[in-house]
């Protein structure tokens, strides 16, 4: 990224690293629920599973250890990426060792290691993007990452529920190891261009007080609001999806066919699509209307809920909601790139995201709680009614008079 690479270099290494971090997200998020769902654990305790997302919410912690400390000669965020992404192809390994039959607990806690090492990895990623991206390759770019995120959920999720359907765990996760260790080629193939000396002497001064100074620049407080609550319905309902499924009695591999692997193709497809569509929409427009746009989307989930779980319904409800989930999380995400700062770029952007995961994290914990005392299709209805407030909120703010020139004022100020 920078003068010695093309867009196309610099593309191709981000697609391939964000699509890997997304695997273990897949894998836990959507396919353990159904997994563990068919060897007859309650709906609380799958719920729970959502916390194994809090790395990529405490992340924050450790992003200005990453933004200071680094290899010059390998590569600052190279260093730091190479290292965690090996260790997670080792942490699928440890994981083979264990069964859904072993119980719960095993997997989670080799799942908490899985999500580490994915998480931190992603702090050096998005270091390496606004670091080294120009303003005009930030929309493109976070259409990758979102689109990479979701084509890492159809590996991690919808192609690992089909290996194990047909071959077992054991094979399914030596697969996935696979699907970790390919990015390494393309990145250490890549050669990240050394810091201007300027960029080099600020990180030796990045500490923990640049998130406090972040949080004190003008909008803060309305940035943090949307933050919070933007994808708060998206994990509520996705969740629950799938063990609502199986309760209908889909079979696991009609469930990995029909969400993992055709809606994360329509996530991908919204994302490239939301990623183009930002720079022509306006970015802080296509902010409140794609989110009302996936706030409407949500309610196709209401149909499976009520029992309409024909082939057609629900290919056509996981179409309709992803590629609405991909145009709006693009959208969040340039908006993010946007507001961070070049010289704490891993900081900026990972305090962002794991703000931006605290309602996801909170609204996938308590949905098992609410699918199972509200019934499913009052929690679906709930979780479109939180995406579409959510939406409200944030059209609101950012067309109120005084907030609009905060936040323009912050998108110049970085661009």
């Amino acid at each position: 990224m920078g003068p010695e690479s093309t867009t196309r270099q610099r593309m191709v290494v981000l697609a391939a690293l964000y699509v890997s971090q997304a695997i273990p997200l897949g894998f836990f998020i959507i396919a353990l629920p159904a997994i563990l769902r068919r060897e007859g654990l309650g709906l609380e305790r799958l719920g729970l599973l959502g916390a194994l997302a809090l790395p990529w919410l405490l992340k924050f912690l450790w992003a200005p250890l990453v933004d200071r400390f680094g290899s010059a000669r390998f590569g600052h965020y190279r260093s730091w990426i190479v290292p965690l992404q090996a260790l997670s192809a080792l942490s699928v390994l440890a994981t083979s060792f264990f069964s859904p039959a072993d119980g719960i607990t095993p997997l989670v806690l080799a799942g908490a290691a899985f999500m580490l090492c994915s998480a931190t990895q992603d702090v050096a990623t998005d270091g390496l993007a606004v670091h080294n991206l120009q303003a005009v390759e930030r929309g493109p770019a976070n259409g990758i990452q979102v689109g990479g995120y979701y084509l890492g959920q159809i590996l991690g999720g919808g192609v690992m529920l089909l290996l194990f359907d047909r071959f077992g765990w054991r094979p399914a996760m030596a697969a996935m190891a696979v699907f970790l260790a390919l990015p390494l080629i393309p990145v250490l193939r890549f050669h990240e261009p050394a810091s201007r000396g300027e960029n080099a002497g600020a990180r030796r001064r990045v500490d923990f007080a640049a998130m406090g100074r972040f949080l004190a620049r003008p909008g803060a407080v309305t940035w943090v609001a949307i933050l919070l609550l933007y994808r708060a319905g998206e994990a509520m309902a996705l969740t629950m999806l799938n063990p609502m499924l199986v309760d209908r009695g889909l079979t696991l591999e009609s469930i990995g066919l029909m969400l993992g692997l055709t809606g994360s193709l329509a996530a991908l497809g919204g994302a490239l699509a939301g990623g183009i569509l930002v720079h022509r929409v306006g970015r802080k427009r296509s902010l409140y209307l794609f989110g009302g746009l996936q706030a409407c989307a949500l309610c196709a989930y209401l149909l499976p809920a009520f029992g309409f779980v024909a082939p057609l319904v629900v290919y056509a409800a996981a179409v309709t909601a992803a590629f609405a989930g991909g145009l709006a999380t693009a959208s969040l995400y340039t908006n993010m790139m946007d507001r961070s700062d070049r010289r704490t770029a891993a900081t900026d952007f990972t305090l962002q995201q794991s703000l931006c995961a605290v309602g996801p994290l909170v609204g996938s914990t308590l949905s098992g709680f609410s699918a199972a005392r509200l019934g499913y299709p009052t929690h679906f209805f709930l979780c479109s009614l939180v995406a579409l407030v959510a939406a409200v909120l944030v059209a609101r703010r950012l067309t109120a008079r005084h907030a609009a020139p905060a936040l323009e004022a912050a998108v110049v100020e970085t661009a």
